[in-house]
């Protein structure tokens, strides 16, 4: 018998994840394929997929297109997804804080510096908008991120954001994420925090 097969290329964000979720859970002991057009996508199906248990082969069938083959092995294997749970998470949406740029960037530096000596390290960081660039190659702040997502910090950077700014391939820290992963993290936090 054939496995299903889900064609999700040349769906934006976050549709490929919804689409693979929505198979995980519908697939009992079994397989389906899902096909995408992007790095982005490949990845956080991926991620997506193992997160909830299930074995990810993947395979590259040209320039940008992947099959990605997700089997699910037995029911007991399906981890729930903790990872996130009663954590606080610190959303940023711009590469600054406040509306003055030049004491922005100071602000950001002296906050996410102060991360470092929080007692509660059980925190995600969400970069969106303009703050992705926080997170790539020439960032003012990307050895501090660096130290916090050594000190346990959980980092996600919006992929749709990256892709706008055309600087995916220039992260340096963290997970490039998706709009269905963030709002799960968001929507399992004890408390949110918006820079």
């Amino acid at each position: 018998m054939q496995s299903k097969i889900i064609d999700a290329k040349g769906l934006a964000c976050p549709q490929p994840v919804v689409l693979a979720k929505q198979a995980i859970e519908e697939t009992g002991l079994g397989d389906f394929t899902l096909l995408v057009d992007n790095e982005t996508a490949r990845d956080n199906v991926s991620r997506l997929a193992v997160s909830k248990g299930c074995s990810v082969s993947i395979i590259e069938k040209g320039e940008s297109l992947f099959e990605l083959r997700i089997k699910k092995e037995a029911v007991g294997a399906v981890v729930p997804d903790t990872t996130h749970s009663g954590k606080i998470v610190y959303l940023f949406d711009a590469d600054h804080i406040g509306s003055n740029m030049e004491l922005g960037k100071v602000l950001m530096n002296g906050f996410l510096t102060a991360m470092q000596n929080l007692q509660n390290k059980n925190c995600s960081i969400v970069l969106i908008s303009k703050a992705v660039r926080l997170a790539t190659t020439g960032s003012y702040v990307l050895e501090v991120l660096q130290g916090l997502e050594k000190q346990g910090f959980s980092i996600m950077a919006c992929g749709t954001c990256l892709n706008f700014y055309k600087i995916r391939e220039n992260v340096r820290v963290g997970v490039i994420s998706n709009a269905l992963e963030i709002l799960e993290c968001m929507t399992s936090a004890a408390k949110i925090i918006k820079f």
